[in-house]
């Protein structure tokens, strides 16, 4: 990266900067999608040589082609966002369609357009929206979109948790906070574990070797949206037998937009849980305080004119804290009681409430009311005993031997910053 002050830049932070921007480059062509269609008169004939310029109506970005001899057209390489066409013919009026919805690695096809005999200047403008029929493509897909991602409540704010809502997934996972590894327990139509493929911006995030991450999980604020791809997919997805997972940053667009967000999870909400009750015992530390925020926009240097419409550079910025303290599960270890140790056996039972008598080595008898004489104990072995703690918990509670309950705090802070360049 560029140094923050100085005058110079190494020829090393140069090369890291071109390096960067071509890994940005070379993901893009991992979730890129395409628009196509054909162009018709009015008495059903095919448009040739018409212009066609598809246009990403948040960042005013443009493409144009040229329809072929039989009036079709197609646009490659656009990234997901919604789209207007306008398609500009001789002796015929302007058409313009709009909010065309494009999703990742979507191929979408408009279908006939019908274009009207008139002069250039007058427009014709179709803006209803459409279900467009599927016919570039026989994949079967779910899409959870930015609205879903927004409004479903999760207690964990894991977006791996959204695929459950879709048909044929099974999650069977304990989400307590997005993290690495978080695709253990995501099965697609029957799937065996390790047989899916997860993308992020259309580069794989996982290991090749076990198939376990993703290596990065991005925030909820972070995702434009998250497409499964369940079956009939293309070659291209071949790597993975039981399914992919594409998971798009958002972009920017052309205004700027932000948000920031606070969530807290805390002990003191919750209830203590039975088995703690059961051994009086307190509630543990359970914090989650959840923090961060959004930025995205057009790339302005003031002074240069640089971008000044805004259509040419852009970027978006996530970035979280999650400092988190949660208890490990409850552990128990057996310890002698303070009678054991003194040589009193005649409270010791099994787990079926027996008592577990005790012998004497020498004579194999067992030793009278279960109770080892004073002098047949040796000191030293004491003293070895008196290493180990005391069980904590009334004995009475339960009907096997005492129990020392123990429990730890898990300290795992995690820290995510995002930037995305178009």
């Amino acid at each position: 990266m560029l140094p923050a002050t100085g005058k110079t830049v190494s020829y090393s932070s140069l090369m890291s900067l071109a390096l960067a921007c071509l890994l940005i480059s070379a993901s893009a062509q991992g979730l890129t999608g395409q628009i196509s269609g054909t162009l018709n008169d009015p008495n059903g004939g095919v448009v040739p040589g018409a212009k066609v310029e598809v246009i990403n109506q948040e960042t005013a970005q443009a493409r144009t082609v040229t329809s072929d001899s039989e009036g079709n057209f197609v646009v490659t390489q656009l990234l997901p966002g919604t789209y207007s066409i306008a398609v500009t013919a001789t002796g015929f009026k302007k058409f313009e369609k709009r909010n065309i919805p494009l999703t990742a690695n979507e191929r979408v096809d408009v279908h006939k357009l019908a274009l009207e005999v008139g002069d250039v200047s007058q427009t014709v403008t179709v803006t209803a929206e459409q279900a467009f029929v599927k016919t570039e493509s026989a994949e079967r897909a779910g899409l959870i979109d930015e609205q879903q991602i927004q409004g479903i409540a999760l207690k964990g704010r894991d977006y791996m948790g959204l695929v459950r809502l879709l048909p044929g997934v099974v999650d069977t996972a304990n989400r307590e906070a997005p993290g690495w590894n978080n695709l253990v327990g995501v099965t697609v139509n029957g799937s065996r574990g390790g047989t899916l493929n997860l993308t992020l911006d259309g580069v794989s995030s996982l290991d090749t070797g076990s198939q376990l991450g993703p290596y990065l999980a991005p925030g909820l604020d972070a995702i434009g949206e998250v497409k499964v791809l369940l079956t009939n997919y293309q070659a291209e997805y071949g790597r993975s037998s039981g399914g992919t997972i594409n998971v798009v940053i958002k972009n920017g667009t052309r205004d700027f937009h932000g948000g920031g967000f606070y969530f807290k999870r805390h002990e003191q909400f919750n209830a203590n849980e039975f088995f703690n009750n059961l051994r009086n015992i307190p509630k543990q530390p359970y914090r989650f305080n959840y923090w961060g925020g959004t930025i995205g926009g057009p790339v302005i240097i003031p002074g240069t004119g640089f971008n000044r419409n805004r259509d040419k550079l852009f970027f978006f910025w996530s970035q979280e804290y999650l400092p988190r303290n949660y208890p490990t599960r409850q552990g128990t270890i057996t310890y002698p009681t303070a009678l054991e140790r003194a040589g009193d056996f005649s409270k010791s039972l099994d787990t079926n409430g027996r008592l577990i008598v005790i012998r004497d080595p020498l004579t194999g008898q067992a030793f009278p009311d279960n109770k080892i004489p004073a002098n047949r104990i040796d000191q030293n072995g004491q003293k070895l005993l008196s290493i180990f703690p005391l069980p904590n918990y009334d004995p009475s509670l339960v009907s096997y031997n005492y129990n020392n309950v123990f429990q730890s705090t898990v300290n795992q802070p995690r820290r995510e910053e995002i930037l995305r360049m178009d």
